[in-house]
């Protein structure tokens, strides 16, 4: 028996072989089955390099969106005993930290990793973990160039990396990408937890199980009914009595009605924990939110634009067995560590897209639970009838032959569909050869040309820069032309690959005027104008900018999120904006009604779409224009004196509530601590030098602020 290092948990057999590999390696790729336990293999290993290095390396982990850092980094406290070691989750070391010479665990999405290598004074990574690797892969998301180029920078800067994917069995692949030797990999193919595998269908009336042997072994009918819902309820409800189960669907809307006709069939369920999450709903988010009637019944819901408050207090009544049936979209395909006795997937879909066998079975693999089951069942049920939904025989293959293909880079492969021509071509300002291209992958193709322009200007050797010169005869000549018309230094283009080359230039080459010091309504309206007509939106960002009208909604936003306000604060105040002003609501089938604040349907679509504004619009679109604005600036000699950039990443101007944020605080605590509790902190020209937790401990209201005491008891430790 092989007890993994500083844990109460013993390695399976597989896992101990892994982990003696890379005990040897100086990086390493390896793949298995969602229920394998990677993430339990690295932080093993992190373990392992703490204890047999004297605790004198600092050790990064790459997440694949915020929405998991606080979980990766709550998990890390867990299981990293090293007091030595403080968890980092901003490209800032706090000076606090810095003081007292304390090694790191960084908990980074890409664009936090580039950033934080793009300040000198950080200290050095020595090594790099990727979980959910497969994401380097994904040709369609336009966060896959960061990925690429934050692991290129890592490379350059010697840094051992460290690749997990689900069920992949060339995991080689990874290392080639980078250029590293290819002989430490690992495709382990055993599962701990044996998962049984069926195919109902309500429309033919039939159901059958699919055999390890290739067998298919038909199954008694349910009562099918010509009703869909009372199909659906009939099956997930017996099937699914006394255990816990996740139910998959393609799209949020269908997520949100399944759920709530779901759980319409179901008795109240008696539970103070439920209770309470909905009280928070109710104070934080809205009283009409339609999460609130469905955790009535012990049923939740779970999808990225849920406020991330909400979706991890979800999480956890899920893991503790309160919540008894959830439903949920891709994002369960993020890395977001929830298994079940059983999975109910309703569509071979993800959004529009046929779901490949890699992503099918990294969702099936959740179900059965590592140490909790000897088995787990995944149900792929035809209940409607229509594309996508289990109606072709292809289709259902993907569960009954039980197989993963080989998987490929569009940066290696033979065939590239036009990808480097296309690169070309975004380059020298041409059309792409396919006009039919999505936004994202018109996207994804223009970043993968800023970072290879520069490669290009840095002198560095990359598969992009090899592929680019092997793939297009002027390829040398085009990168020559135009490097040699840049003036903006390359350290500002590593930071900005997702903003055009040519447009930096052009600004950079320009008079610039600064940003507006103050945060109110006009000045936020007067920012969005400068990065509008200086980074030319209305060409270059139709997709989130179409009229003067959405930079006016942006800027009531901003001045709300900026100013520290509270997320419901924001939402009620995006509501009386809509009525007000008599806007238009997309709703589904690609329509817009006028917005009625009485209707319910309404209110819900309007908190989906101002949350997924606030993460992806505010913080990482426009918050990337303005970190690219103010380096240009400051790159010309102009002085900053409002951080605009910070002011969208932490939502607040206040200096103490960005300094406790960077301690590893959301939000929300933050801004809490501030107004509640800021004598715990000493301060030194605005940088927080000590932190007094015994006196938090000791003066909180337990009983005034239950939630916020219980968030700060798992996050020190209590």
């Amino acid at each position: 028996m092989q007890r993994a290092p500083n844990s109460q948990y013993v390695f399976t057999d597989a896992q101990y072989n892994l982990f003696e590999k890379m005990k040897d390696s100086n990086h390493y790729s390896f793949s298995g089955s969602t229920s394998f336990g990677k993430s339990f293999i690295f932080e093993s290993f992190i373990n392992y390099i703490i204890d047999e290095r004297n605790a004198s390396d600092n050790i990064a982990i790459l997440v694949p969106t915020r929405a998991l850092i606080n979980q990766v980094s709550l998990k890390l406290k867990a299981e990293i005993q090293n007091e030595n070691y403080k968890i980092i989750s901003h490209p800032k070391i706090p000076l606090l930290y810095r003081k007292k010479e304390h090694k790191f665990l960084l908990v980074m999405t890409a664009e936090r990793l580039i950033s934080y290598f793009s300040d000198v004074n950080n200290p050095p990574i020595n090594y790099l973990f990727v979980d959910e690797a497969h994401k380097l892969l994904n040709e369609k998301d336009p966060r896959t160039p960061l990925l690429y180029h934050a692991l290129v920078l890592a490379k350059r800067k010697s840094v051992k990396l460290y690749f997990a994917s689900p069920n992949i069995p060339n995991t080689d692949i990874f290392l080639k990408l980078l250029g590293n030797s290819t002989d430490e990999n690992s495709s382990i193919k055993e599962s701990p937890v044996s998962q049984n595998r069926f195919f109902i269908d309500c429309i033919e009336g039939k159901a059958m199980m699919f055999s390890d042997f290739g067998d298919d072994i038909p199954l008694p009918n349910f009562r099918y009914s010509g009703n869909e819902i009372d199909n659906f309820f009939e099956i997930v409800s017996i099937l699914g009595a006394k255990n816990q189960n996740i139910v998959y669907c393609n799209t949020i809307a269908h997520t949100i009605e399944l759920a709530k006709d779901f759980s319409n069939r179901l008795a109240n369920k008696n539970s103070p924990e439920i209770d309470e999450l909905i009280k928070l709903i109710e104070d934080s988010v809205h009283e009409q939110y339609f999460l609130i009637d469905c955790l009535k019944k012990g049923v939740a819901f779970h999808y990225g634009k849920i406020p991330q408050r909400i979706r991890e207090k979800i999480e956890d009544l899920f893991r503790s067995g309160k919540i008894d049936f959830l439903f949920c979209t891709s994002t369960l395909l993020e890395g977001v560590n929830l298994p079940a006795k059983n999975i109910f997937i309703l569509s071979s879909k993800i959004g529009r897209s046929n779901m490949d066998d890699v992503n099918f079975w990294n969702l099936a693999g959740r179900a059965g639970r590592l140490t909790k089951d000897l088995s787990g069942n995944i149900f792929c049920v035809r209940v409607f009838d229509k594309e996508g939904y289990w109606k072709k025989q292809k289709e259902v293959d993907i569960i009954r032959k039980r197989k993963v293909s080989i998987v490929e880079s569009r940066l290696m492969k033979k065939n590239d569909g036009n990808f480097f021509k296309n690169i070309s071509n975004s380059l020298n300002n041409l059309p792409f050869t396919n006009k039919r291209l999505s936004t994202d992958i018109r996207k994804s193709i223009s970043m993968y040309g800023n970072i290879l322009v520069y490669h290009e200007m840095v002198k560095s050797d990359s598969i992009l820069h090899n592929r680019f010169l092997e793939k297009n005869t002027d390829g040398r000549e085009t990168l020559k032309k135009l490097t040699s018309k840049i003036e903006v230094p390359e350290h500002i283009i590593s930071q900005s690959t997702n903003i055009g080359v040519r447009i930096q230039n052009s600004i950079f080459s320009k008079s610039m005027i600064g940003l507006p010091l103050e945060t109110d309504y006009l000045s936020c309206l007067k920012m969005l104008n400068i990065l509008s007509d200086s980074y030319e939106w209305g060409n270059e960002e139709k997709d989130f900018i179409s009229n003067q009208g959405q930079l006016k909604y942006y800027a009531v936003l901003i001045h709300s999120w900026v100013n520290s306000k509270p997320l419901k604060y924001i939402i009620l105040n995006t509501i009386r904006y809509y009525n007000e002003t008599k806007r238009n609501l997309f709703i589904q089938g690609n329509q817009y009604v006028r917005f009625d604040k009485d209707n319910p349907i309404h209110i819900n679509i309007l908190i989906n779409q101002l949350i997924s504004d606030i993460e992806n619009v505010i913080r990482f679109k426009i918050k990337n224009y303005v970190n690219n604005y103010i380096l240009l600036l400051e790159e010309k000699g102009h002085k900053t004196e409002a951080n605009w950039s910070d002011f969208l990443e932490y939502g607040t101007t206040d200096s103490l509530i960005i300094e406790i944020q960077n301690l590893g605080f959301p939000r929300h605590l933050a801004t809490f601590l501030k107004e509640n509790h800021s004598d715990c902190f000493v301060l030194e020209d605005d940088s927080i030098v000590d932190f007094s937790e015994k006196k938090l401990k000791k003066e909180i209201d337990r009983k005034k602020y239950s939630n916020e005491f219980k968030e700060l008891k798992e996050l020190f430790e209590w």
